[in-house]
């Protein structure tokens, strides 16, 4: 080997070691940083003509089980979607209250039945008349708390949806603009790596929102697929759209155009779509076009067999039938045909309402009587202490007959079964992606590993020195000569 040749591989092997000594650094640093994917120097020998000149670079690396990858991200797309609807019911359980809570549905119900009781055998008591007309406030009250809780519900999953669609463009175009970076860098040799780090993160957070699957392009890019076959990011970013419905009325739907459906490169996309079957997108759609809506039917029926059970002449011979009785809905004189949004006008009858000249004699009396008449007949105030326990059969998902207790006692535990439900899966997903993220971490940087290799760098950088000082020497010594 001349001088020239050996001087020329030393210099290689100096410039391997100072770039391999330069990854492991940047390894080392990013150990805690998520989405890093540890670097691997390449490297071939380097020959010209038929004779070994020395090693050669071939390129950097980066590591990234792909496989392990897609599985975290499918299952943090499904924890983030059951947390979402979870958090909800955990809400509506709470709005409801537990049985004997004080301020829940259930014992505002019994201390109403408890205080016609006692106004039934103490009929000419009027401080005890004025206190059954204030329980059956209390729980108008309460349920159009619990209709405004919902509606309230739909609006903020209505104002979810529109900034994260909004978000999720801005997302894929980045990365879009990241793929072709990444082209062109790899393309012209350089150095892609952290920007490879940067589009993973991005990635990683749009897989929160909607189910995603990454495939790897030879040039570096990555395609983005939805689980529907849509492609989301390839050379270029699809664009989601949605129109916000600020303030949505119990009665509106998707389906009369009152609420905005997704819409994907102007595709209508429907709520139980594959795109939307998992994360927070899809949890915000099932909310406000379904869960919500359920439940105010299921309130608004409890709501009609109240007013029902206080109506009409059976209960009020001072009343025509159907006619509103102790429970009335404002702007109404009779139940309507169509029972949606009536929990948000529940209210006690004007007849009995003080604030609105109302008399509590009434109660006793009936509502349209034209005097207190005798102060000890409770014929009416008994009707109504016993309606409360009347089976009545609501209809929907609350067919079999019960008192208005039993009611709303399996309202209260259909929504405890569904909180239940959903919080067992996010549990398993949750404790599912901890595991998988755990997993993927011991994947990542070892900083054993890579202090080991900065020593073995370190031995090859002394002694492809140390060539160049022998080689040095002896050029000296030629040229002395």
């Amino acid at each position: 080997m001349s001088l020239s040749l050996a001087l020329s591989a030393a210099l290689s092997g100096l410039t391997l070691s100072a770039r391999g000594a330069r990854i492991v650094a940047d390894n080392i640093a990013n150990a805690q940083t998520e989405s890093y994917g540890v670097r691997l120097l390449t490297q071939a020998p380097r020959v010209l003509g038929d004779t070994g000149s020395g090693v050669a670079m071939t390129g950097v690396t980066r590591l990234m089980d792909r496989g392990l990858l897609g599985d975290l991200r499918q299952a943090t797309t499904q924890a983030m979607g059951d947390n979402l609807l979870g958090a909800f019911w955990q809400k509506m359980e709470i709005g409801f209250g537990l049985p004997g809570e004080d301020g829940s549905l259930g014992q505002s119900i019994s201390r109403f039945g408890t205080a016609l009781q006692r106004a039934s055998l103490q009929s000419d008591q009027t401080a005890l008349l004025q206190q059954s007309i204030q329980a059956a406030s209390d729980i108008a009250q309460k349920i159009r708390g619990l209709h405004d809780m919902l509606r309230a519900e739909r609006d903020r999953a209505d104002a979810g949806l529109a900034e994260k669609i909004g978000w999720l463009n801005t997302a894929l175009q980045d990365i879009a603009d990241l793929n072709h970076k990444i082209q062109r860098q790899t393309l012209t040799g350089g150095a892609p790596e952290g920007l490879m780090d940067l589009r993973q993160s991005l990635a990683d957070k749009v897989s929160q929102h909607i189910p995603v699957q990454e495939f790897a392009r030879e040039d570096g890019r990555i395609m983005l697929m939805a689980r529907d076959g849509s492609i989301l990011v390839d050379r270029d970013a699809a664009r989601f759209s949605f129109s916000r419905s600020p303030d949505p009325e119990a009665s509106d739907r998707v389906e009369d155009g009152a609420l905005s459906r997704v819409r994907l490169n102007d595709r209508e996309i429907e709520t139980g779509a594959a795109i939307f079957s998992d994360g927070t997108i899809g949890a915000l759609l099932r909310l406000r076009d379904d869960t919500a809506p359920a439940l105010q039917q299921d309130l608004d029926l409890l709501s009609a067999d109240l007013i029902s059970r206080f109506s009409g002449s059976d209960i009020d011979q001072s009343l025509d039938t159907n006619a509103f009785g102790l429970f009335s809905l404002e702007g109404h004189s009779t139940l309507p045909a169509v029972l949606t949004g009536i929990a948000g006008q529940i209210a006690v009858n004007p007849a009995l309402d003080s604030s609105k000249g109302g008399d509590a004699w009434r109660l006793r009396a009936g509502l349209n009587a034209t005097d207190p008449g005798d102060v000890l007949d409770n014929t009416v105030l008994d009707r109504l202490a016993r309606v409360l326990d009347l089976p009545t059969s609501l209809g929907g998902s609350l067919a079999p007959k019960r008192s208005l207790q039993g009611h709303a006692t399996e309202l209260l535990s259909s929504i405890a079964t569904q909180r239940l439900g959903t919080d067992q899966r996010s549990s398993f997903n949750t404790a599912r992606v901890a595991l998988l993220s755990e997993t993927l971490a011991a994947q990542g940087v070892d900083t054993d590993a890579e202090l080991s290799k900065l020593l073995v760098l370190e031995q090859a950088y002394s002694a492809n020195a140390r060539v160049l000082s022998t080689i040095d020497a002896m050029l000296r010594t030629i040229l002395e000569i």
